[in-house]
């Protein structure tokens, strides 16, 4: 009896893989981004622990004081539906990133919810072009947002022209000597899994990003009673 012969298998991807460059590239920008994120939450949630830490009754009154809000709502929702706690824990640490890059990525999304929730001023009489007020909240948007990208563009122009052409050979005496090294920054302490995560991730936001937060807060009559007089 002649044996029957055993099919070949088909035949497989090829030694670079079924993915392709651009699979591969795109992979690596959604890798950075999820790197990012992680590096973000990690730094504010260690900035939360710092705070319930040293000055644990004002960290007990910002979080009473955002509990009943639905964005603190939602964003548990959100950080539990996402399993934000598994990308934060799971592996070695993250460095710490600095603050101001957060609040550099915080800055256009904060004006933007200043210049949506700002309070129109009231028409007191009739004026032309009154029935065209629904416009004001996209053209004060704009508005900002052509402002910021002004400032963002004159910036990127000052760094790149002020910044001097290395030069070869030997050194002048006049050249100014290498930067002072910087102060190492404080330690913050490691995170550990557990059910204050979130809560320290909301401190560790409204520490970080306090001072841009209170430069778009409308001015009122609290304002001038809120500090302490100063002393003579």
């Amino acid at each position: 009896m002649t044996p029957t012969a055993t099919p070949r298998p088909p035949a497989g991807p090829t030694a670079t893989g079924p993915l392709t460059p651009t699979d591969h590239r795109a992979f690596a920008f959604l890798g950075q981004v999820n790197s990012s994120l992680r590096q973000c939450l990690c730094t504010l949630a260690r900035h939360g622990v710092t705070l319930r830490r040293d000055t644990p009754e004002r960290a007990r009154l910002l979080l009473d004081t955002v509990r009943p809000w639905p964005l603190y709502k939602g964003g548990q929702f959100l950080f539990d539906l996402m399993e934000w706690e598994d990308l934060m824990v799971d592996g070695e640490p993250p460095p710490v990133l600095p603050t101001e890059r957060i609040v550099s990525a915080a800055t256009f999304p904060v004006q933007w919810l200043a210049a949506a929730t700002s309070e129109a001023p009231a028409a007191t009489r009739a004026v032309p072009g009154q029935r065209t007020a629904a416009l004001d909240l996209p053209l004060r948007l704009l508005a900002t947002t052509a402002r910021t990208a002004f400032l963002g563009a004159a910036q990127d122009l000052t760094d790149l022209l002020g910044t001097p052409t290395p030069r070869t050979g030997a050194r002048d005496d006049t050249e100014p000597g290498p930067a002072p090294a910087q102060p190492p920054a404080p330690e913050l302490p490691h995170l550990e899994a557990g059910f204050y995560l979130y809560e320290d991730i909301i401190l560790g936001t409204l520490t970080v990003l306090g001072p841009l937060l209170s430069d778009h807060a409308a001015s009122g009559p609290e304002d001038e009673s809120s500090d302490p007089a100063p002393s003579a």
